[in-house]
């Protein structure tokens, strides 16, 4: 029995220490990010890497920056001086293709995974559905740019951001509370009865329609929050969308939800989303 237990100390111990030290190395990862080269990787000179293009050349600064070809990328892949940022299609393991395209930061060598923490996905942020040659949500990557690299920044001030991924950002709508809250009807999942947006928010809200939202975030309107929604391709029954909430001025993320598309639950913003985004408005 006692060596059972010295054992089980010893197990604890030395998983602790290992657990210690992977967060020294992960602190460590980022403190030095803005020394090392982030690759952002452009496939080709289609419209989206245009747009990606001028988006970082205007708004990175938290690192040196390269553009770089997808097979200068493969190449570079496992080298953990370059941290690379792309997009990406990806899918659950439910569907059968790509539905969504995503903006994502990841870092060079083999994965490093503990928890919800992974170099190869350290942020994550929906862009548009797979495929989609209409360019109609472009106007985000501005703002996407500039929220990954506040995410940095907020993971240099406290590591443990690094492990929530982000779910850190599933519920911050206590900072939406003094701002003026643009809501796209084509955005909600239902239809609001009379007066309910009004009343739940005390005024602060304003149903709008999606060319608003596109216009606030296109003018970085003062003092603003916008509802975002990123559709699966084929707004199919399986698939996740992904519902947001961005500051237009700020350029922070404060609320970040998805949910599986049904028949009884389409794509949007639910009730229940309306009324926990409500929540602060109510005091």
């Amino acid at each position: 029995m006692r060596y059972f237990i010295m054992l089980l100390l010893s197990l604890s111990l030395t998983s602790g220490a290992y657990a210690q030290r992977f967060i020294r190395e992960t602190r460590n990862t980022f403190t030095s990010f803005g020394a090392k080269v982030t690759k952002v990787v452009l496939p080709s000179n289609t419209l989206p890497d245009m747009v990606l293009r001028d988006a970082v050349n205007k708004g990175w600064r938290i690192s040196p920056f390269e553009f770089c070809s997808m097979e200068e990328y493969e190449k570079l892949k496992n080298d953990t001086s370059f941290f690379f940022l792309m997009r990406v299609d990806g899918k659950y393991k439910k569907d059968l293709e790509a539905k969504i395209e995503y903006l994502t930061l990841i870092q060079g060598g083999p994965e490093v995974k503990r928890g919800a923490y992974s170099n190869k996905n350290i942020i994550n942020l929906p862009i548009q559905e797979s495929e989609d040659v209409s360019g109609a949500n472009l106007h985000l990557l501005p703002i996407y740019v500039d929220i990954i690299q506040n995410h940095i920044y907020k993971i240099q001030k406290d590591v443990s951001l690094a492990f929530k991924g982000n779910s850190f950002y599933a519920d911050r709508v206590s900072e939406v509370k003094d701002k003026k809250l643009l809501i796209a009807s084509e955005y909600l999942s239902y239809t609001p009865a009379g007066t309910e947006i009004q009343d739940l928010f005390k005024g602060k809200a304003e149903l709008v329609s999606e060319d608003d939202i596109e216009d606030a975030v296109m003018n970085n309107k003062a003092n603003t929050v916008v509802t975002i929604l990123i559709k699966p391709r084929g707004n199919s029954r399986g698939s996740h969308c992904y519902k947001l909430l961005i500051g237009t001025d700020t350029h922070e993320l404060l609320f970040f939800r998805r949910h599986r598309i049904s028949l009884l639950l389409p794509a949007g913003f639910t009730k229940e989303d309306i009324r926990k985004i409500s929540v602060p408005f109510q005091f």
